[in-house]
């Protein structure tokens, strides 16, 4: 599927059923079919700022997790995997989630995924998060495609 680079918010909620505030990726800057790179930036008013904490605030881990989530629910959606209307591709499992540095307000978040294995409505991603060149958190993940309804 061809792409035209970058995609902001308004083009990426043609792909993802994610909205505001849940709808964490500002931008995407790279789609090739098998990787994407995505770009979030971290506003001292996010939601996630408030209480984590309130003298030192930290982009909490499993928000990261949920950035590189995204990234990769949108890497399948951009092929054409699947469409936003009728289908969720939801997290099944985490393996080898390593964090590395603490993100702050006003850094933008770096997102790099891959597309590992696709098997039917299973998917195998690996992804990370950088700030500045340096990682903040690696991870593998898994997902399945799933019906809006649940099923």
């Amino acid at each position: 599927m061809s792409v035209r680079l970058p995609l902001g918010q308004a083009d990426i909620e043609q792909y993802l059923p994610h909205r505001r505030p849940m709808l964490m990726l500002d931008r995407v800057v790279k789609f090739d079919g098998e990787t994407i790179a995505t770009e979030i930036d971290t506003h001292p008013d996010a939601f996630y700022f408030d209480g984590h904490f309130p003298d030192n605030p930290i982009m909490p881990g499993v928000i990261i997790m949920e950035c590189i989530g995204q990234s990769g629910a949108l890497l399948a959606a951009l092929r054409g995997d699947f469409d936003h209307n009728d289908h969720l591709l939801a997290f099944t499992g985490f393996e080898k989630t390593r964090f590395r540095k603490f993100v702050k307000p006003n850094e933008t978040l770096y997102v790099y995924c891959k597309l590992e294995k696709k098997r039917k409505q299973l998917y195998k991603f690996v992804g990370h998060a950088e700030v500045n060149g340096e990682l903040v958190m690696r991870l593998a993940f898994s997902a399945a495609l799933t019906q809006k309804n649940g099923e």
